[in-house]
């Protein structure tokens, strides 16, 4: 053990070189860390609205959910990729089953739910 320090490390502070943790290439407490220079991607929850082609899948989606909820029931096997996913985006969206209803055939009050998710250009 070394008497210089406590602790038996090396004479001047930190760890003698060639030890496991003094790597040349780790940056000592005192060295300033360089800038970042990735970009930071936030994450925020919920269900994620993605490229064009994406949103026009998930429009459709929405759209068989509505009438998966309203009008009759759309089997598993006839189901769009996205469906579950829409159906989620509807529970968060909150409208109500009379509101739905309005919304299931094209018009005005589905444009208006497809714009409230993110779906449609205002």
């Amino acid at each position: 053990m070394n008497s210089a320090s406590p602790g038996g490390g090396h004479p001047r502070g930190g760890d003698p070189p060639g030890s496991p943790r003094a790597r040349e290439d780790s940056p000592s407490p005192r060295t300033p860390l360089a800038p970042r220079t990735h970009r930071a991607i936030p994450l925020f929850p919920g269900i994620s609205r993605g490229t064009e082609d994406r949103r026009a899948m998930l429009r459709t989606a929405v759209i068989q959910v509505v009438g998966h909820l309203v009008e009759r029931a759309v089997p598993p096997s006839q189901r769009v990729p996205l469906f579950d996913q829409a159906l989620d985006l509807l529970d968060e969206a909150g409208w109500g089953l009379d509101e739905l209803a309005e919304a299931a055939g094209p018009g005005c009050v589905q444009d208006e739910l497809l714009r409230s998710l993110g779906l449609m250009r205002s």
